[in-house]
């Protein structure tokens, strides 16, 4: 006897013929595409050690709200008051990491729409990075004035 397929039923009922494909789709059910759930999502599949450089516009209930990133060398601040040659890499840059803004991200509601522009890069001067961007209007709606 041959088994001609076996499919895969997630937990919506949705069904796949590939185990991984299922398993992969079940992680995005619940969230919202163009939200801060999505965005962390993405994040996770990146390095957690990875450098992170950009902005997040996030639309909460009350307030709009900016993330700013940036992993940038200080050397032309740093070196009126040090020799900057005498310095290790780690205190010459101002640095963030994907791992500590994912970690930021999730005290923030997952539902609320975001937009962002943010590189990333396994090196610290951000040489070969790579690029995430979103746009989505609603996290530029207006607040209703109370």
């Amino acid at each position: 006897m041959e088994v001609a397929s076996i499919t895969y039923r997630a937990k919506d009922g949705k069904l796949f013929l590939d185990p991984l494909e299922c398993e992969e789709y079940e992680k995005t059910i619940g969230i919202l595409p163009g939200s801060v759930g999505a965005l962390i999502q993405d994040l996770e599949k990146l390095e957690p050690s990875d450098y992170i450089f950009g902005q997040v516009l996030a639309k909460g209930e009350e307030r709009q709200t900016v993330y700013c990133r940036a992993t940038v060398c200080c050397d032309s601040v740093l070196e009126d008051y040090v020799n900057v040659d005498n310095l290790n890499e780690q205190q010459r840059y101002l640095t963030s990491t994907v791992g500590n803004f994912i970690e930021e991200l999730r005290k923030t509601n997952k539902d609320y729409p975001c937009q962002y522009m943010l590189m990333y890069s396994s090196n610290i001067e951000m040489k070969n990075c790579g690029i995430m961007a979103s746009y989505n209007k609603n996290a530029w709606k207006e607040q209703n004035n109370k």
